[in-house]
């Protein structure tokens, strides 16, 4: 059994996971204007991390959130880690998205114990929202090549002109001109994955599954969602179960109507049988697209509502879809 726990999210909507989950559950949104205008010179909503200054940008604004997560750590959880002995897998936005460079993202950070980060133990999955679906895989192999432990580190912000010019270019910005876009955020997440709960609270990923689609957002091909469906599919193959026995999902749906077709065609392509309702949670409603953040998020979300016992059923359906470069994948969760 493979075992996730979220032991620390910043996101504009609060500083651990409790309070992220509770504003979530709560419909509070943080969205405001930006210091970024579209194409018609009007400014751009979005969710950002009030605790960073706006002026703080690129590279300088992902090692703020590097350094958040880290801090916000609870101290009984960051004595109780053996973080020396952990690999670190880092989850962040496609290599092809427009950004800030990576180079340094670690310089200066600490865990908990005062230990630095290993960058020689240290793995980088550059893939977006489906990051953290693949560093689970890899965290499994890493387990099983005798690691006690795994850190996940997913991390993003869309908050950078690059990234904001490059949405806008190819209408996928919520915009004055543009309704049928996203809205942009960012977050950071990180997780502990093991074999056995090293901390209270945490979920048991019973399936995984990666696809990939060729029909992307910014293509003019047919689309039948089939990197999804074929990812769901895997994932319950995975933990042998059924479509119609997962109570609830959640997702990474941002806005584009793209989007939530492929949610609901992934959906019908596997089920076989018909429940009375499976409800959906978007993060995104409250704060916005937070690229490679969105997965782990969800496992937070999930985490909370199993462990405060606000969950609609026993099973839950995460879902991760790339929109531009066609990265899918998704997982089946329990308490």
């Amino acid at each position: 059994m493979t075992v996730v726990s979220c032991v620390s999210l910043v996101s504009p909507v609060g500083y651990s996971a409790a309070a992220t989950c509770a504003a979530l559950r709560a419909g509070i949104a943080a969205f405001e204007e930006l210091d970024y205008r579209d194409r018609m010179a009007i400014p751009i909503r979005g969710a950002r991390v009030d605790a960073i200054a706006p002026s703080r940008r690129g590279l300088e604004r992902l090692r703020m959130l590097a350094r958040l997560v880290l801090e916000h750590i609870e101290p009984d959880i960051g004595a109780a880690l053996p973080w020396a002995q952990m690999p670190l897998i880092l989850c962040t936005r496609e290599k092809e998205t427009p950004g800030a460079r990576l180079n340094g993202m670690f310089a200066d950070l600490r865990f908990p114990d005062g230990s630095a980060v290993n960058e020689r133990r240290t793995a980088h999955i550059a893939a977006g929202q489906p990051a953290a679906f693949a560093a689970l895989m890899q965290a499994r192999k890493m387990l099983d090549e005798g690691a006690p432990a795994c850190l996940v580190l997913a991390i993003d912000s869309l908050i950078d002109a690059r990234t904001l010019a490059w949405l806008d270019r190819h209408m996928r910005l919520k915009t004055s001109v543009t309704t049928d876009g996203l809205i942009p955020g960012e977050a950071a997440c990180l997780a502990v994955v093991s074999h056995r709960p090293l901390t209270p609270r945490h979920v048991a990923i019973r399936g995984l599954g990666l696809g990939e689609e060729t029909a992307t957002a910014i293509s003019e091909e047919p689309f039948r969602a089939n990197g999804l469906a074929g990812a769901l599919k895997t994932a319950l193959a995975s933990a042998r179960t059924e479509m119609h026995e997962v109570a609830f999902r959640l997702s990474d749906v941002a806005g584009e109507s793209y989007a939530f077709e492929e949610l609901v065609i992934a959906q019908m392509r596997n089920m076989r049988q018909s429940r009375p309702e499976q409800p959906v949670w978007h993060a995104a409603d409250c704060i916005g697209d937070t690229g490679a953040a969105a997965g782990l998020i969800q496992l937070a979300w999930a985490e909370q509502a199993f462990s405060r016992n606000y969950a609609p059923g026993a099973l839950a359906a995460l879902h991760g879809s790339s929109m531009a470069f066609g990265g899918r994948a998704a997982a089946i969760v329990s308490a």
